[in-house]
């Protein structure tokens, strides 16, 4: 019976991603955080300020302040992503 240990570490280490270190984790967190702010910007550039300027139909208090918290939850979410990032005062830029 053949031995099967390498191939399958050989299909593990295919399929797994490599080991991360701590700036590929801080870019991964500003990425996603990235994108829950542009999703937010969206949210509030279609339901609060496109309204104003369309001029099709009346302005929606309850669709207006929806979106504004849909977009504050969003901001949230990406400020928690923020959080995760550790703080090292001796790194310099």
């Amino acid at each position: 019976m053949p031995d099967t240990y390498p191939t399958a570490r050989r299909i593990l280490r295919a399929i797994l991603p490599p080991p991360q270190t701590p700036k590929h984790r801080e870019d991964r967190l500003k990425a996603a955080a990235t994108v829950f702010q542009n999703v937010a910007i969206g949210i509030v550039g279609v339901g609060l300020i496109t309204p104003f300027f369309a001029g099709v139909g009346v302005f929606q208090p309850h669709r207006a302040g929806l979106a504004l918290c849909a977009a504050v939850v969003l901001e949230i979410v990406s400020l928690l992503f923020l959080l995760y990032i550790p703080y090292n005062d001796t790194k310099e830029d």
